[in-house]
């Protein structure tokens, strides 16, 4: 079991103890146990699962950032992360749209990769919360 803690530039979003946790990288897929020989990792846009100590999984939605993990304890720093029951998904539904005619429309490399970011991180949110 390890300490695991989200942290977000609005501050501690969850502290728990964990027995795995399964994350993306942007070389790919991971998941961590106790004891661990260090590692730091910078995340994608991605879902979160964190079996706790209890057994029970939760799931957030991650929006990048970087994961460091020392053996004892798991530090994720991430721009946002949410729980499925904080997630609206007729809105994000909506989001994904507007970014869909947003990238139809951009003029230049950087709206293309803004919409496309959009896209991806409002795909995560709703597919964490039909899980």
């Amino acid at each position: 079991m390890f300490d695991l803690k989200i942290v977000t530039p609005r501050g501690i979003k969850a502290e728990m103890k964990a027995n795995y946790v399964e994350f993306t990288t942007v070389e790919g897929g991971m998941g961590v146990l106790t004891n661990r020989l260090p590692i730091v990792a910078k995340l994608k846009v991605s879902p979160l699962k964190v079996k706790t100590e209890d057994e029970k999984e939760e799931l957030f939605a991650i929006h990048g950032g970087i994961m460091e993990m020392d053996g004892k304890e798991m530090v994720i720093l991430t721009t946002a992360a949410e729980k499925p029951e904080e997630i609206d998904v007729e809105t994000a539904m909506k989001s994904i749209e507007a970014a869909k005619a947003k990238l139809s429309h951009a003029a230049n490399t950087a709206e293309k990769a803004k919409a496309q970011a959009e896209i991806e991180k409002n795909m995560v949110r709703i597919s964490i919360v039909k899980k």
